[in-house]
């Protein structure tokens, strides 16, 4: 079993990063960007190489007009970043309602990364403290950090 990562950002402004970054703000941490982008993880039989192709096709993953498809290289969240799905997430088999041939489970995060004034990732205790007052529900989502 294979897994690959990917992340499908949008290309055009993100209101709801944007609502995110001024909530932070009012709630008096240091951040000055916010990005935000989904994350979708697929265990795969094997390499797939065809795999982007097929997301890249799926509208409900990834229009062209709007967002930006890209693999990762890990399937863990970058420093800096924090990965946030449901509790009870159990894995799909189809997307859209389709089966990707040679995909056996898939499972969507949405990843939230904090940058500061120069643009770099925040220090891990303004990240927690996102995570803990605002970007994460823990009574019905978990939260996974580098």
């Amino acid at each position: 079993m294979t897994r690959r990562t990917f992340t499908v950002s949008l290309t055009i402004p993100d209101n709801e990063a944007f609502t995110a970054y001024e909530t932070l703000a009012r709630l008096g941490l240091p951040v000055a960007r916010v990005v935000r982008s989904d994350v979708w993880l697929f265990d795969t039989d094997g390499d797939l190489p065809e795999l982007a192709t097929t997301i890249a096709s799926i509208e409900t993953i990834h229009n062209p007009n709007k967002h930006r498809l890209a693999e990762r290289p890990s399937d863990a969240p970058a420093p800096g970043e924090v990965w946030i799905a449901a509790r009870d997430e159990a894995p799909a088999t189809l997307v859209a309602g389709r089966a990707i041939p040679g995909v056996r489970a898939i499972r969507r995060r949405t990843a939230w990364r904090l940058l500061d004034e120069g643009g770099r990732d925040v220090d891990p205790g303004v990240l927690t403290r996102a995570v803990e007052t605002f970007l994460c529900n823990p009574a019905f989502q978990v939260a996974t950090t580098a």
